[in-house]
């Protein structure tokens, strides 16, 4: 998700950006993507599925517990197989004699995503939006359905850091 995002819609549009085009608007922001790359780090997180999350949220939309398990098993095969292998190549790669191979590998990893992206595009333009608990923030209650999914022991210090990152999505909307 390194490509570069150039538009000259106005930030407050974001609602109306496709999932493409509105992760690559927040993920150019490097606090974002500072946030995202540490989640995906510590807590094995997809970053499409983070900013997924957000997007919904930028549109007043909130998941359900079921929604975030279809769109998790949706993007799993692409993640995967092609995702997580093509990133841990590119990674190996990495070095000034490969230098050609890392941004091919990197390209390949970029189509990947672009893939899951639309994947979970095409299932979030079909699923309703769903009522959430007052006094939460869309991000926070998107961001906070989905890591229902992580298994780990850092809970706490892992609802602290998506609430970072649904803070920094919420000022990105403004």
């Amino acid at each position: 998700m390194d490509e570069k995002f150039v538009d000259d819609r106005p930030r407050e549009a974001l609602r109306d950006y496709s999932l493409w085009d509105y992760a690559l608007a927040v993920y150019s922001q490097p606090a974002i993507q500072a946030q995202c790359l540490h989640l995906q780090d510590r807590y094995d997180l997809d970053v499409n599925l983070l900013l997924a999350a957000g997007y919904w949220a930028c549109a007043q939309r909130c998941w359900s517990n079921a929604q975030v398990d279809e769109l998790v098993a949706e993007s799993a095969d692409l993640r995967e197989n092609y995702v997580l292998p093509l990133r841990a190549l590119r990674v190996k790669a990495a070095g000034p004699k490969r230098k050609f191979l890392y941004q091919a590998l990197k390209n390949a990893e970029l189509a990947a995503e672009r893939l899951q992206i639309d994947a979970i595009a095409r299932l979030l333009s079909v699923m309703p939006s769903n009522v959430k608990a007052d006094g939460i923030d869309d991000y926070e209650f998107n961001l906070q359905a989905y890591a229902r999914v992580y298994t780990g022991r850092e809970r706490v210090s892992l609802m602290t850091d998506l609430n970072e990152l649904a803070a920094a999505l919420a000022a990105a909307a403004i």
